[in-house]
């Protein structure tokens, strides 16, 4: 075998010494340039109130603070963003919506003083009723984005009445925190005419180029975002490095100087939000062995105070509800709940969990209900070779079976949960728990456009090689899996390939780099790039093939 082609074999992490080491540098490491100056967030403190007064004066009397920027700096056809609605300010101008939205922002000389002088600007505030917290807040008060989600196959109604048994139950996920070892970060550096370079740790640079441009009134072409890597993202950074970025960005085009920002840890959780709270209610029909006739469902999600990606995670909580079995009719209503808290936004599996743990619900509830081995139910429940989802998906090389029983068969899990019963009849006070939990996860974008990548390939006269491509690096290793590809289809030793970064003037117009696939779709953009130049040089590698 091509000792240099390294596809399947395990190989280090391309920084992964540099990161143990401490050598690794990341957005905030990057050395301080001359003329500097520091950006700190006025964040609002109120759930829901009207916005009466903003006073920065006593701030702007502290020695090294240089300006105050708030909503009335921003034109107001320039002023709104959001991950697929533009629906949040980059300021927030008349109306506080929830605790922790930007609503204004210090520049000083240094990071203390910027710190400093943010606690002192003074906001007055005349609160507003209702302060929506909850689902059931949002149901109360009908504070909804949109119209409900919709998903019917089969007839509900008629399973029901096909039924042995039916029954009801309701559960509650709640949220989690991104928790990135890495908060958010940026540095904004002015260039000549109207050029400006972004330094950021976001999952999506091409985003955050496209309103950095409309922000400052500048063309795309003039915005440069250059990621080196990110400290952990899961989601978190893929719309919100904006909150911080943007206004870095019209303080240091306003000032023509460099502007740094990064979030304190506990600015960084009230911010960003994180994974959406679910409430679910469900009604289920059965025969009297467990097999499922029927389900109607209702998901509640609570999105905060803007869509952000809430209604795309609704979705695909929809799409993922039934999980690995075979429902054969569902009726199902997604509701997005609008309500007074940071905005939630895309996070690891993007709804999918909070879909598939309804399911695992439901086949719970009926091994409960009919006394069976829980086990029994979902094996009997299980999708199969040939099935139509919900979704209107004809399943076809269906391994889900076949799955199940390897792993029950490789895990023990007979001699196993035999093992825990006995261990629980013996310990009053110490248990022990084991199941088993099929899966069934859709990766990549729903709308298929979005499904795509870009790289650029160069290569030098020395042989070495430089890649681009449209990922960043989260340590998912992403890097390293394009020198792989890159190094059986240009068949040198990876050690001859580099990649240095991602950046919005190497590769245009790209997608974030999330939903399970940033590895498939940029491989193939490298191993298109990289096959395009063996093609081109296929005639003086005929000539010279060392």
């Amino acid at each position: 075998s091509d000792p240099n082609d390294l596809i399947g074999k395990p190989i280090v992490h391309a920084s992964g010494y540099k990161q143990v080491t401490g050598e690794a540098i990341y957005c905030d490491d990057i050395p301080r340039i001359n003329g500097e100056l520091y950006l700190a967030l006025i964040l609002t403190s109120r759930s829901h109130a009207k916005i009466l007064k903003i006073d920065p004066s006593k701030a702007l009397k502290m020695e090294g603070v240089v300006k105050f920027y708030s909503a009335k700096d921003i034109p107001e056809n320039r002023k709104w963003v959001g991950a697929i609605v533009h629906d949040e300010e980059v300021f927030i101008s008349s109306e506080a919506t929830s605790q922790g939205q930007p609503i204004g922002a210090i520049v000083a000389v240094d990071q203390a003083t910027a710190k400093a002088a943010a606690k002192l600007v003074q906001v007055e505030y005349a609160d507003i009723e209702p302060v929506i917290v909850t689902v059931e807040d949002a149901v109360a008060a009908n504070s909804f984005f949109d119209s409900p989600m919709k998903l019917q196959h089969g007839d509900v109604d008629k399973s029901f009445a096909e039924s042995d048994h039916v029954i009801e139950g309701e559960m509650r996920l709640g949220g989690q925190e991104h928790f990135y070892l890495e908060t958010n970060a940026v540095l904004v550096v002015p260039k000549e005419t109207d050029e400006i370079e972004i330094f950021s740790c976001t999952q999506d640079p091409c985003q955050l180029q496209k309103f950095t441009a409309q922000v400052l009134g500048i063309t795309s072409n003039r915005v440069n975002v250059r990621v080196k890597r990110l400290g952990g993202g899961f989601g978190g950074k893929e719309n919100k490095p904006r909150l911080m970025a943007l206004p870095a960005a019209i303080a240091a085009h306003d000032l023509q100087r460099p502007v740094r920002c990064m979030l304190d840890r506990d600015e960084d959780m009230l911010i960003t939000g994180g994974r959406h709270p679910f409430l679910c209610k469900y009604k289920v029909g059965f025969n009297k062995d467990g097999l499922i006739k029927g389900a109607k469902i209702e998901l509640f999600n609570n999105g905060g105070y803007s869509r952000d990606f809430t209604p795309e995670v609704m979705e695909r909580s929809i799409h993922h509800v039934v999980n690995a079995y075979r429902f054969p009719a569902v009726d199902i209503t997604g509701w997005c709940c609008r309500t007074n808290l940071p905005s939630n936004t895309s996070f690891r599996a993007f709804g999918g969990p909070q879909g598939m743990i309804v399911a695992e619900n439901i086949i719970w509830d009926i091994s409960n209900y009919l006394g069976v081995e829980k086990t029994k139910i979902a094996e009997m429940n299980l999708v199969k070779n040939g099935h139509v989802m919900h979704y209107n998906q004809k399943l076809v090389h269906c391994t889900v079976e076949r799955c199940w029983q390897q792993c029950l068969l490789q895990s023990d899990y007979d001699k196993r949960k035999r093992e825990v019963i006995e261990f629980n009849k013996k310990n009053r006070y110490r248990k022990r728990g084991i199941t088993v939990v099929p899966t069934m996860f859709g990766i990549g974008y729903t709308p298929a456009f979005m499904n795509q990548a870009g790289a650029l390939v160069h290569i030098y006269v020395d042989g070495s090689v430089l890649i681009t491509h449209a990922g960043t690096e989260m340590g998912q290793g992403l890097h390293t899996k394009m020198i792989q590809v890159a190094s059986r289809a240009l068949k040198v030793h990876p050690d001859k390939i580099h990649i240095s970064e991602t950046g919005t003037d190497k590769v245009p117009n790209t997608i974030s780099t999330s939903a399970s696939v940033s590895s498939d779709h940029n491989g193939m953009a490298v191993l298109n790039a990289c096959n395009t130049i063996m093609e081109r040089m296929a005639d003086i590698i005929a000539e010279d093939p060392e």
